[in-house]
């Protein structure tokens, strides 16, 4: 009975690692996207951040009152356009790094 607990602990310890060692990869993976990026073309990069923040003036003039424009100060000054491009790169990074693994994945019945 004991045995049986400490494999299922081992199995969820080596399911997080697993999952941490992903997004870990993943982040490093942004970063070389964005570095790629911005050697290849870095307009490229500034024309992103622009959406991003034209997309961040968007979502905030939905906001009642005064509430609009704070909220956009706040997130300009936390820089949360260059944020979002990070985690653009984030969702690249995982979406290329699954589809290498996709196909060395086993199926269960």
């Amino acid at each position: 009975m004991k045995d049986v607990a400490i494999v299922g602990y081992c199995r969820t310890g080596i399911a997080k690692a697993g999952r941490g060692a992903f997004k870990g990869a993943a982040l490093v993976g942004a970063f070389v996207i964005i570095v790629a990026a911005w050697w290849w073309d870095a307009s490229l990069l500034t024309a992103a951040a622009d959406e991003n923040l034209q997309l961040i003036k968007t979502i905030t003039g939905v906001l009642p009152f005064d509430w609009g424009s704070k909220v956009e100060s706040a997130l300009r000054i936390f820089g949360a356009d260059r944020a979002l491009l990070l985690m653009e790169g984030v969702v690249i990074a995982k979406v290329i790094m699954l589809s290498i693994a996709y196909p060395f994945r086993h199926r269960r019945p």
